[in-house]
């Protein structure tokens, strides 16, 4: 595949992850505390990053926090300037780390890609809080929003990505890094 189409066919990708992750809050705009829960902007930002890179999965995950407040219409949710970092960086680190395992096999690459971005993320995003935005932030606090509260969102994200990213990649949408 020709570098200006791979290039073309990554930023369609990409695209679509954005609008999907436009769309997840809203549909699932019934569920209490649905985005906390569900995890439903990471789940299309750790998407975007593993199936075209670390430099989209960046962009994916700051369009997703910013876009919101620029369209008219869209349902905005509370996200704080450390969200907005968490959801860059978890789709930096899931396209960085697709590519640093590339010479591994398929499901181990996606596996460990998956998990470590989510284990990296989270722990950024407590070490934000504590130091940065959230004085009195504790270590209870943080693992009761990382891990607790959004255990359906961590199971949603362990069960979907993989099989969309290795399907992807065995039907010739995606390329293996």
């Amino acid at each position: 595949m020709s570098k200006t189409r791979r290039c073309l066919l990554d930023l369609w990708i990409a695209a679509c992850c954005v609008g999907l992750g436009l769309f997840l809050p809203w549909a699932f705009r019934w569920v209490e505390n649905g985005e906390a829960v569900l995890l439903l902007l990471q789940l299309p930002v750790l998407l975007c990053g593993m199936l075209c890179g670390p430099g989209y999965g960046l962009s994916c995950g700051m369009l997703l926090a910013l876009l919101p407040r620029l369209l008219p219409g869209v349902q905005v949710a509370a996200l704080s300037t450390a969200q907005l970092w968490e959801l860059a960086l978890y789709g930096f680190l899931a396209g960085f780390l697709t590519c640093l395992l590339a010479n591994t096999p398929g499901v181990v690459n996606v596996g460990v890609s998956l998990v470590g971005s989510m284990l990296l993320g989270r722990v950024f995003y407590g070490l934000l809080n504590a130091f940065v935005f959230v004085p009195g932030y504790t270590w209870s606090l943080w693992l009761q929003e990382s891990f607790v509260v959004c255990l359906p969102g961590i199971v949603l994200q362990l069960a979907v990505i993989p099989l969309v990213t290795l399907a992807l990649r065995r039907c010739g949408v995606a390329e293996r890094p």
